[in-house]
């Protein structure tokens, strides 16, 4: 073998500087296969115990699909389950400005549909953000036309809203809700709670092109239906009230008004409006419950108690007669009748009826300002009705300790006094009970989506006022008040109505009655009942601030008539049997002739 065929075959040994770089990198490779194990292991234990809850949510958005169910909120009815607040399916527009593409030509083609301007929408999906409210509350019309548009990243959702059928004209009472479908007012905001609904959701798994997993996750939870609320309200007396109310405001060229009807044995609310004017001077339908909120002096009508509390205290007949002036002088004060009249001996019969401030005064006196102020809290006067209703006024009736030297007077004959059209409804509705305070209801039942009806009970119980005796000697009076006194325009033909007109001046705010040209403005009431010997409805119709004419009789008393005539139809009241004559005392120049 030659030399170098010998060197070539000759093993090569290995040297030191290379086994041990050989070395190194076997030691570096383990440490780094280590190293990534360690870090491995961390990050499984973080995937398993610390960021559970962050993958889930990720899983969630990318397989898991999760929508709203609506739960439908509860109507609201009236006594004959019509409704007067329902939910109807409308929607929202909405975009996401991610996907928007050129915000200033979506809110271009938007602007014919929506309200707002084109630059606000356009600002609007220029946000940053997935999610933004264009327009909430789009009826089912507009909603799809602006689907029909097909603009990326603009979109409609279902949502409800709440539709009333009889519009303004029971707003005051059914009231209304928010955007979100709260209750902010009215019966919508007392009985929130029952009528709201709870939504309900649907959580599903989803392939990516959108399709549901067949056997994948599935979890529903149930949407609860609002119960439903149905009130004593009569619709159709309802729309009716509010007519004849807001035609009696512009016959009588008057500020404003009330007018309720009500069933007396039961306390219910059958109808309630208010009705005032706007910035114009039209008449319109109230927002605000008059009824309830607004406390007047009454005037006269208030007699009606003064005298029910004499014959109950056992004090006189209906026949008693004493002599009565047409003035009286008490401390600082003069009293008169409307009418000069020489001294007449007038009945109580005939006090009431002629509507005599003087007799009404004498009488008062010896009642006593103890027992007359006791009669007249035992009415309900300085207290709320409980109805519960927001904003309702208590009115005034000044404690026993604070009358003055002439507040049995002022007070006997409706002045000095304050109190809300309900209060002396209610009070009428105690003589046409036979003496028996029954507490007003508005609000008949409730029926939860599962059928359950649950009946609206009452924090205040009935009481006795006075006594069967004495409110059946009232009801007589006050039926003859309007047979051939003050109450005449208020008759209804074929009925005996029972009633008490008021004519009252309205207190000047800086104190006193008059203003500084030496102007008075007035309230006209009349309220009563029929058929007077049987009663079945109750009614009241307070004329704020007429000037064509400002009498209770002639301010009030058509609207009265008018609206009873429906009422007795709509119920199905017949006319009584008729009554056996009774003898009528009348004598002449009381104080409301012109009534």
């Amino acid at each position: 073998m030659s030399r170098l065929a010998r060197h070539r075959a000759r093993p090569v040994e290995a040297s030191g500087p290379r086994g041990y770089r050989s070395g190194r990198r076997r030691a570096v490779l383990v440490l780094t296969l280590l190293a990534m194990a360690a870090t491995l292991g961390v990050r499984t234990f973080d995937l398993q115990f610390r960021d559970d809850e962050r993958i889930l949510a990720w899983a969630r958005d990318h397989r898991l699909q999760e929508s709203a169910v609506m739960g439908v909120r509860g109507d609201i009815l009236d006594r004959s389950g019509e409704p007067l607040a329902t939910s109807v399916e409308w929607s929202a527009v909405y975009a996401d400005p991610s996907v928007v593409g050129d915000p200033a030509a979506a809110a271009g083609a938007l602007v014919p549909l929506l309200d707002g301007e084109a630059a606000t929408l356009a600002e609007k999906m220029s946000a940053p953000g997935r999610f933004v409210y264009l327009e909430r509350q789009v009826p089912p019309e507009q909603a799809a036309a602006v689907r029909d548009l097909g603009l990326p990243g603009v979109a409609t959702v279902p949502e409800l809203h709440r539709k009333y059928p009889l519009g303004d004209f029971a707003a005051e009472i059914v009231g209304s809700v928010s955007t979100d479908h709260r209750g902010i007012s009215g019966i919508e905001m007392l009985h929130d709670e029952v009528l709201a609904a709870r939504n309900g959701s649907e959580l599903r798994e989803m392939y990516p092109g959108g399709r549901s997993v067949p056997g994948g996750v599935s979890e529903s939870v149930r949407a609860i239906d609002g119960a439903d609320l149905r009130l004593t309200i009569d619709g159709v007396l309802q729309f009716e009230a509010a007519r004849i109310l807001a035609a009696q405001v512009r016959e009588t060229d008057a500020a404003g008004g009330v007018i309720i009807v009500a069933r007396p044995a039961t306390g219910e609310i059958l109808a309630m409006s208010t009705a005032g004017r706007d910035e114009s001077g039209e008449v319109i339908t109230g927002a605000e419950n008059k009824a309830i909120t607004w406390a007047f002096e009454p005037g006269s009508a208030i007699k009606g108690l003064t005298f029910s509390a004499v014959l109950d205290a056992g004090l006189a007949t209906p026949a008693t007669t004493i002599s009565v002036p047409d003035r009286l002088v008490l401390y600082d004060a003069e009293f008169t009748d409307y009418t000069p009249h020489p001294v007449l001996d007038y009945s109580v019969r005939d006090i009431v009826v002629e509507s005599s401030n003087v007799g009404t005064i004498m009488w008062g006196e010896r009642l006593g300002a103890a027992a007359l102020e006791n009669y007249l809290r035992r009415f309900g006067l300085g207290a709320r009705s409980g109805l519960g209703l927001y904003g309702e006024s208590a009115g005034l009736l000044p404690a026993l300790s604070k009358w003055s030297g002439t507040s049995l007077a002022t007070i006997s004959i409706g002045q000095g006094v304050s109190l809300t059209p309900l209060q002396l409804l209610q009070a009428f509705n105690t003589i046409a009970n036979d003496g028996v305070y029954v507490p007003a209801r508005i609000v008949a039942d409730f029926t939860t989506a599962d059928g359950a009806v649950t009946s609206s009970g009452t924090a205040i119980e009935p009481r006795r006022v006075i006594s069967s005796a004495a409110a059946t000697h009232m009801r007589r009076i006050l039926s003859e008040a309007v047979a051939s006194g003050t109450g005449q325009r208020a008759a209804v033909d074929g009925y005996e109505v029972a009633g008490k007109t008021g004519t009252a001046r309205k207190p000047h705010p800086d104190g006193g009655y008059e203003d500084a040209a030496g102007n008075y403005r007035y309230v006209a009431t009349f309220v009563g009942f029929l058929p007077a010997s049987a009663p079945e409805l109750s009614l009241i119709v307070v004329i704020d601030e007429p000037t064509a004419t400002i009498f209770g009789g002639s301010a009030a008393g058509p609207a009265f008539a008018e609206l009873a005539e429906i009422a007795l139809r709509r119920l199905k009241v017949p006319p009584p049997a008729p009554r056996a004559p009774q003898p009528v005392q009348v004598a002449t120049g009381g104080s409301d002739a012109n009534g």
